[in-house]
């Protein structure tokens, strides 16, 4: 992909993708989670010094002074939550000089008296996680690290005429004897909307689910990102009532268990709250058929965990290209002012095997290109899972 063309994608998906990547969720329908933060003052240190470095360091502290004492009280505010976010939850906390970049900010701010005047102090902030897949949006300018390294991935003809088009759930028959479906990605917060969604998904399975059902095909090429938690909902009945890894933090802390239990969902809020999704109609139990799922350099975000969980489903393949590579869980608060908020990278996943996924997915069976969106028949990814899925119908693996 061109390099320019490669930049306008990236930007489209990093401004489309969901606060969140894992099970867990923003209660609001807004942009971002709530989270009460309290300006804390920064700590202090004491050191000795000649007569002359305390006149310079008296100086300083004096000028200091001055520029904070001309920041209104919600700038102060804005900064101290913004940094305490950052702090208490990015994935990379642990290895930056919080004392430092606090100084640092203190100065880039210094006189600031508006949110927009702190807007490139708290940016240049953000930068410092390096984050690649999070953003931060301060007086209606949302900022994101252009500077940290993102592989760019080349897109097929086949993929790209599809994107065109926009989501779409594709669903058939193949075969004969395999249920397939696509996830497109999915931006709605609510739960009514998640809801929806869920169960769009389900009924687009359903009615190409019978008796002759061997296997199931789920197709993540298209699927940039969104909002994971009705994607699994969609097809609860396939991956099943299972555990499929954990969250973890940069400390390597668990976070979350992620788990699905009695055919749903829940969600977990920031404030200890929780939303369980439901679907009100869903066909018969798929969780023991074999599944091959498609994945591209285009699956970002949701589509890679939705893939990570299907690594500790057994019978289970992925066949493609390596994905996007945002394999983050993101999670998101919304910040003092109006419109502010911020998305971090929060945590990474590890499977039930052990396995952590820090980079991308790999597909277990790997082929490229060959994406055809308008005949399955001809589309190479396709015809790789229908020779999986006949291999395990005769025994094999």
């Amino acid at each position: 992909m061109p390099a320019a063309a490669a930049n306008a994608f990236l930007a489209q998906r990093l401004l489309f993708l969901a606060q969140r990547t894992r099970l867990r969720w923003a209660r609001r329908p807004a942009r971002w989670a709530k989270s009460a933060i309290r300006g804390v003052a920064p700590a202090a240190s004491c050191i000795k010094i000649t007569t002359m470095r305390r006149l310079v360091l008296l100086l300083t502290l004096l000028g200091s002074l001055r520029a904070t004492a001309q920041q209104t009280d919600s700038v102060r505010l804005l900064i101290d939550s913004t940094l305490r976010v950052m702090e208490q939850h990015a994935y990379n906390s642990s290895r930056i000089n919080w004392a430092a970049l606090r100084d640092s900010v203190a100065r880039k701010a210094a006189g600031a008296r508006s949110d927009a005047d702190a807007a490139p102090a708290l940016f240049w902030a953000f930068d410092q996680l390096q984050d690649k897949h999070g953003w931060i949006t301060i007086a209606d300018s949302t900022h994101y690290n252009t500077a940290v390294h993102r592989e760019q991935r080349t897109l097929s003809a086949g993929i790209k005429a599809a994107l065109q088009k926009g989501p779409y759930i594709y669903n058939g028959r193949v075969a004969g004897r395999y249920a397939y479906i696509s996830i497109h990605f999915f931006m709605g917060q609510t739960e009514a909307a998640m809801n929806a969604y869920a169960q769009r998904l389900q009924d687009s399975l359903c009615k190409n689910v019978d008796a002759r059902t061997k296997g199931i095909i789920i197709d993540l090429r298209l699927n940039g990102g969104g909002n994971s938690f009705p994607m699994y909902q969609g097809i609860v009945n396939v991956l099943g009532n299972r555990d499929f890894g954990a969250s973890v933090d940069g400390r390597g802390r668990v976070q979350d268990d992620n788990r699905i239990r009695n055919n749903r969902v829940v969600l977990h809020g920031n404030h200890n709250d929780s939303i369980v999704l439901r679907l009100e109609r869903m066909c018969r139990d798929l969780s023991a058929l074999p599944v091959a799922v498609l994945i591209s350099p285009a699956s970002g975000s949701s589509a890679e965990q939705l893939a990570i969980a299907f690594t500790s489903r057994p019978r289970t393949v992925l066949i493609g290209e390596r994905t996007a590579g945002y394999v983050t869980g993101n999670n998101g608060f919304e910040l003092p002012g109006a419109g502010n908020g911020i998305v971090v990278a929060e945590s990474l996943t590890r499977n039930t095997k052990g396995k952590l996924f820090t980079e991308d997915v790999r597909p277990g069976i790997e082929v490229t290109g060959g994406d055809d969106f308008t005949d399955r028949t001809k589309d190479a990814k396709i015809r790789a899972a229908v020779k999986w899925l006949e291999g395990q119908r005769s025994g094999g693996r």
